[in-house]
């Protein structure tokens, strides 16, 4: 079965003292920027950054965030225990999975009854996995917002923490809108998480396994005009605003 080059979880100070672990920081190839490295997501590889809040001040619930690299597409995952770094991963993991999924099914990627197949699918080839401690500045943004939504949310609520439920209503909302990022070349691209998260999915654990046989590599494709096959016709009308 194919598998995914690499995935790679950047743990944030914050994360790796909450974790009490002692992760290695991300090697830097010019000794440069030790602990802020750039992640990088590509056909060979997949970065999310990490980072832990506290719900309320000197509470006992937390909140997990990890942020996709070049989707931004955001997962929040409530704790009321600091998990061991295997457990952490294996949330991670099946969240990322079922929100993938649940997206492929709702924006007509996958038939329904397939769903449960493509679950064990996509997660029994997230096997090749690395966690350095790093904090890349440009998508720690994205994880900031994504705390204050947390913890505004929270408090708007008079809630101690968050349900399983309530992280997923407001995951799928901050999904929802458009991010701003910088691409490789330093211009600014203006996207939306679902369509990049999605077509990286689609890529990345589904090529041969979906009647539609192979899948163009969404990286390849970043900069070129030529039109996509039928099974992210579905992803472009998302850009295009046609699907809500």
């Amino acid at each position: 079965m194919k598998t995914v080059s690499q995935i790679i979880f950047s743990a944030s100070n914050a994360l790796n003292k909450w974790l009490k672990l002692d992760l290695p920081r991300l090697p830097s190839p010019d000794g440069k920027r030790i602990g802020t490295q750039s992640l990088i997501t590509d056909a060979k590889a997949i970065s999310w950054q990490c980072h832990v809040v506290s719900n309320t001040y000197n509470g006992h619930f937390y909140t997990v965030i990890a942020v996709e690299a070049y989707s931004r597409f955001t997962l929040l995952l409530p704790f009321d225990f600091a998990p061991t770094q295997n457990e952490l991963q294996e949330r991670i993991c099946q969240q990322w999975t079922h929100s993938l999924v649940s997206l492929m099914v709702q924006h007509g990627e996958l038939p329904r009854e397939l769903a449960p197949l493509a679950f064990s699918h996509i997660i029994d080839q997230m096997d090749n996995v690395a966690w350095w401690r790093n904090t890349d500045l440009s998508v720690n943004g994205h994880v900031g917002d994504a705390g204050q939504w947390v913890t505004q949310t929270i408090a708007d609520r008079n809630i101690d923490a968050l349900s399983d439920d309530d992280a997923l209503d407001l995951a799928y909302y901050i999904n929802s809108f458009h991010k701003r990022a910088k691409d490789d070349n330093g211009k600014k691209r203006q996207f939306y998480p679902v369509p990049n998260f999605v077509e990286d999915g689609l890529s990345r654990f589904m090529s041969g396994w979906l009647d539609s046989g192979d899948i163009p590599d969404p990286y390849q494709m970043v900069n070129s005009k030529s039109a996509v096959k039928n099974n992210v016709v579905s992803m472009a009308d998302y850009r295009a605003g046609k699907v809500k």
